[in-house]
């Protein structure tokens, strides 16, 4: 123990003998908690409130001692000026978060939120695509234009869709559609739909094209 540390238990310690009084006496007169006061009387600067509570505990011991409240208060703050800065924080910001903790929190919450984004998301990540086809409707259809409008729905916007290897855009609402240009007599048209981490679906159509035959004028 330090003689800065012993001068200042000795001013509190006398004057508490003087007056015959006990630490648990003082924390019924005072309503200063028993931790408090034990940290005061044994010189554990490390455990005493931060200096702007500590100097109204001061002032209250004094005034249920009888002695001189800021001839106690100089007595602390020479002693302690000599071992730690005079700024102090208030007790809030001892608990402030450490920028190592605080890195390991931000961490730990965007781990926790993708494993929920994943959970909910899983489907569209790992399930089977689904595609409906609303034009053509049929399997196998026969026409006399030489385009037909292909169309139809995704039920997830994130699948990649690709008509005889030509990749197609499809809006946030699922649906596509593309100008499909014919060969006369007859076309296979394959839909292939692909999920990220899923499997693939493929549809095929057949489309016969034939054109109406023109009679002799």
């Amino acid at each position: 123990m330090s003689d800065d540390q012993k001068n200042f238990q000795e001013f509190f310690r006398e004057a508490l003998e003087l007056r015959g009084m006990t630490i648990e006496k003082l924390v019924e007169l005072t309503g200063i908690s028993r931790h408090a006061l034990a940290a005061i009387y044994n010189g554990d600067y490390k455990k005493m409130p931060s200096l702007p509570y500590l100097r109204g505990y001061l002032m209250k011991i004094a005034e249920i001692l009888g002695i001189d409240g800021n001839q106690m208060w100089q007595t602390y703050k020479d002693e302690i000026n000599s071992k730690i800065s005079i700024e102090d924080k208030l007790p809030h910001n001892r608990f402030a978060i450490k920028p190592k903790s605080l890195r390991k929190l931000v961490i730990g919450i965007i781990a926790v939120s993708v494993i929920i984004y994943l959970v909910f998301r899983i489907d569209n990540l790992l399930g089977i695509p689904k595609i409906e086809i609303i034009n053509p409707l049929m399997d196998s259809l026969e026409i006399n234009e030489e385009r037909i409008k292909l169309e139809g729905k995704l039920d997830n916007y994130w699948d990649k869709l690709t008509i005889n290897n030509e990749e197609i855009f499809v809006n946030e609402d699922g649906y596509f559609e593309k100008d499909f240009q014919l060969l006369y007599g007859e076309n296979n048209i394959e839909f292939k739909v692909k999920r990220f981490l899923g499997k693939e679906v493929k549809l095929e159509k057949k489309v016969i094209y034939q054109p109406l035959t023109q009679l002799p004028q």
